[in-house]
């Protein structure tokens, strides 16, 4: 195909087409068709790739995904091989090379520096910012699918290399240094098309650009609050565990984001949503995600609200530390259970008095973990 064609020499155009195809086979719905993909493109020589992934990020006629998947992969390609790929790129590829990195560098420093300092200038050309969006989205579809993500005991610190996270954060920038009346209308569409995608990676990203936006545009999206927190709830009952675990992530962000009156305005919906998403066993990433998303609910939730759940949040509550402590007992397993104890603590902090009734209920198996701690040095409590 055209990423075996010699170095130095030039790619036919039937060579660009199949590699095309390739890079829309990458993002196929189609998990076989996905992997036959990332197994050809894993073989592929570096040069090879450097040199089509810059044709196809400069072609205006490869397609809009193409260009975004291809823009994806060769950052990938250079943040984390540069030493071995770039020394032994021609000297033409080398300064395209450079001339793609000094313009990503001015996009990013133009886009994100100049949005943070909010200067009318950029607010008067908003064509900047409306080209950069679609490109800082794709950005987030860049994850990899990971099998021992679901059974990890710890959560791991995001990787700040990473596209999906870099991505993120720019789009954070842009909405708190832009506002939401410019970045909103810009987002939005998008937004809503990527969680109706059948491809868990698109439904995880517009989550995760709905959790980044937040901030940047709260006094825009009070009046789709309402329709916006319906939406992200049906998340926790997604098929792929990722999607449940980045709808927690949304709600947590956005009961700060959007607190106080997110509580006192979603208190019913989403308190009973996180006990039930930390009530299902079957995967305890998902289960830590509800319950810290639930602690930084509980956190800016009035006490005269919180007391009304707090017979039905007890009984959930302890009924679940009594099928982790089994499972610490037993396996080992701690991740869900430690954000279990901060929850049953952020209720008693915030109802105070009111929880010297459930004091015996949870007492003995506090002192069985506080007991465990001490005789095993793994766990940290």
């Amino acid at each position: 195909m055209a990423a075996t064609a010699s170095a130095g020499v030039p790619a036919t155009v039937s060579e660009k087409q199949e590699f095309y195809q390739l890079l829309k086979n990458l993002i196929n719905p189609s998990c076989m068709v996905r992997r036959q993909a990332e197994e050809i493109y894993e073989n592929i020589p570096g040069l090879c790739k450097t040199t089509f992934l810059l044709d196809a990020v400069r072609n205006r006629r490869a397609g809009y995904e193409v260009r975004q998947m291809a823009a994806a992969l060769l950052r990938r390609l250079l943040s984390s091989g540069f030493e071995e790929v770039y020394p032994n790129l021609p000297a033409d590829v080398q300064r395209d090379v450079k001339i793609e990195l000094i313009l990503a560098v001015k996009l990013e420093t133009h886009a994100m520096t100049l949005s943070e300092t909010a200067t009318p200038m950029l607010k008067k050309h908003t064509n900047i910012i409306a080209q950069a969006v679609p490109h800082i989205l794709a950005m987030m579809v860049d994850l990899q699918d990971d099998e021992d993500w679901v059974n990890a005991d710890e959560m791991e610190e995001d990787d700040f290399d990473s596209n999906a996270v870099a991505a993120e954060s720019a789009l954070d920038r842009l909405a708190c240094g832009l506002g939401g009346k410019v970045v909103l209308p810009m987002t939005k569409e998008h937004i809503m098309q990527m969680l109706q995608s059948p491809d868990w990676k698109y439904r995880h990203a517009g989550l995760m650009a709905l959790s980044a936006i937040g901030e940047g545009c709260h006094q825009q999206m009070e009046s789709i609050l309402d329709e916006t927190v319906n939406s992200v709830l049906l998340f926790l009952q997604d098929p792929h565990p990722r999607v449940r675990a980045a709808a927690c992530t949304t709600l947590g962000q956005m009961a700060t984001d959007f607190a106080p009156n997110f509580q006192k305005k979603f208190h019913e919906t989403v308190i009973a949503a996180l006990l039930r998403t930390m009530e299902n066993q079957g995967n305890q990433r998902v289960q830590s995600h509800a319950a810290s998303a639930l602690i930084i609910f509980i956190e800016d939730c009035p006490k005269s609200l919180l007391v009304l759940y707090v017979d039905s949040m007890v009984k959930n509550l302890h009924s679940i530390l009594v099928i982790k402590l089994q499972e610490l007992i037993r396996n080992g397993t701690k991740l869900a259970l430690e954000q279990l104890v901060t929850t049953i603590a952020s209720v008693a902090d915030t109802i105070e008095e009111k929880f010297v009734p459930y004091y015996d209920i949870f007492m003995p198996s506090l002192k069985h973990i506080q007991l465990n701690k001490r005789k095993s040095s793994s766990y940290r409590a």
